[in-house]
C-alpha cells in the first residue's frame, strides 16, 4: 500500500462514537487497506500538525507523519478496539517524533519570504517574530516537557489524556506542564516579549 499525503485541509473529526468510523476501524484491523486509507484521511492533518509542533520543521513533521501511519498500519492488529483510537494514534505520533528528534538536530526556520509578502509588513512582522520566539522557546524545552505542554495547552487534551498518551502519571504531567510554562515565560522575557 502506498501512503500519499493529501492537502492539509483534509481532516477528520474527534468524535469516536461515530458508528461508521468504528466499522472502518474494524475493517482496517482485519487488513482492509481501503479502510485504513480512510483512517489516514481522517487523521492526517491532526498527526502532521502535532508532529510539526513537536519537531519544529515541516520536513521533519512530514517524515514523522508518514512514519506514524506506516507504523499504525503495521501494528494496527495490536490495537485494543475497546479503547479510543485517537489517543493510541497520538501516542504513536509522540513516540515517532521522539525517535526523529533524537536522530536529527531540530532547528527552527523563519520563512522570510512569507513575512515579506504580507500587506502590512511592520505589524505582521512583529506578530511573526513573536510566534517564532515562542516556537523557539518550545524547541528549547526538554522532550518530555515539550510533549506535555503541546498536548495539553496547544492540542487541548485533558491532563488525564496527556498522562495516558505519554505513559506518565497525572501528577508528573502537571509538573512537566508547570515547569515548561515557567521556562517558556523566562525564555520569552529574555527575548523581551
Amino acid at each position: 500500500m502506498e501512503l500519499r499525503a493529501a492537502p492539509l485541509w483534509m481532516t477528520g473529526t474527534r468524535s469516536e462514537d461515530d458508528r461508521e468510523f468504528v466499522q472502518v476501524l474494524a475493517r482496517a484491523i482485519s487488513g482492509d487497506t481501503s479502510a485504513f486509507e480512510q483512517i489516514v484521511i481522517r487523521y492526517e492533518r491532526r498527526v502532521l500538525t502535532l508532529a510539526w509542533r513537536l519537531l519544529g520543521r515541516g520536513e521533519d513533521a512530514q517524515d514523522a507523519s508518514q512514519e506514524v501511519f506506516m507504523r499504525a498500519f503495521r501494528f494496527l492488529h495490536r490495537f485494543d478496539s475497546s479503547r479510543p483510537f485517537e489517543p493510541w494514534l497520538i501516542r504513536l505520533t509522540v513516540n515517532v517524533c521522539r525517535d526523529i528528534g533524537r536522530k536529527r538536530s531540530v532547528t527552527v526556520l523563519l520563512d522570510v519570504d512569507a513575512l515579506l509578502s504580507r500587506s502590512d509588513p511592520h505589524s505582521e512582522l512583529r506578530i511573526e517574530e513573536q510566534k517564532a520566539m515562542l516556537h523557539r522557546a518550545l524547541q528549547e524545552l526538554p522532550e518530555k516537557e515539550r510533549a506535555a505542554v503541546v498536548l495539553r495547552d496547544i492540542e487541548g487534551f485533558s491532563t488525564t489524556e496527556v498522562a495516558e498518551i505519554l505513559g506518565s502519571s497525572e501528577g508528573t504531567v502537571r509538573s512537566q506542564i508547570s515547569t515548561a510554562r515557567l521556562k517558556i515565560k523566562k525564555a520569552l522575557q529574555r527575548r523581551n516579549i
